[in-house]
């Protein structure tokens, strides 16, 4: 396990799991957030064991590091005029509005699969290279 400031970012009302039987356990970071006492609520939310036995739990969230992306701004600088409003109105439409502005703006990070989908648009546009975003940071992926 990693040390608790490692887990300090966890989102408000992670979803716990004290399953310890389970044999993903040790890299699972519903388990390894719960196991390392950093949550005080009075009341959780937890995985139930029973709904989730064996090693195929629709729960499991890998405990690794990935390159987040932050901020959008720059990744229409090099698209035609005439591509941007659909280009902008298929990833409103992926993401919703709200959702795409907060990503657009740096304020909500852009995960990897995420980073993908947005460059796949660009290529579907002709933009070979894909998108790039204006800053990256290696988070936790929650």
């Amino acid at each position: 396990m990693k040390n608790k400031n490692h887990y300090q970012e966890a989102p408000e009302h992670y979803l716990l799991c004290y399953n310890t039987t389970c044999g993903k356990a040790k890299t699972c970071l519903h388990q390894l957030i719960a196991c390392a006492g950093i949550n005080k609520d009075a009341v959780v939310e937890c995985v139930n064991p029973a709904v989730n036995e064996g090693e195929n739990c629709t729960y499991y969230q890998q405990d690794h590091i990935v390159q987040m992306a932050y901020g959008m701004k720059q990744t229409f600088k090099k698209v035609l005029a005439s591509d941007i409003t659909s280009m902008r109105s298929t990833l409103i439409t992926y993401f919703g509005n709200g959702s795409y502005y907060a990503r657009r703006n740096g304020e909500k990070a852009i995960t990897p699969a995420e980073q993908e989908y947005i460059s796949s648009v660009f290529r579907d546009y002709g933009y070979a290279e894909g998108a790039t975003f204006d800053s990256y940071k290696d988070e936790v992926e929650w």
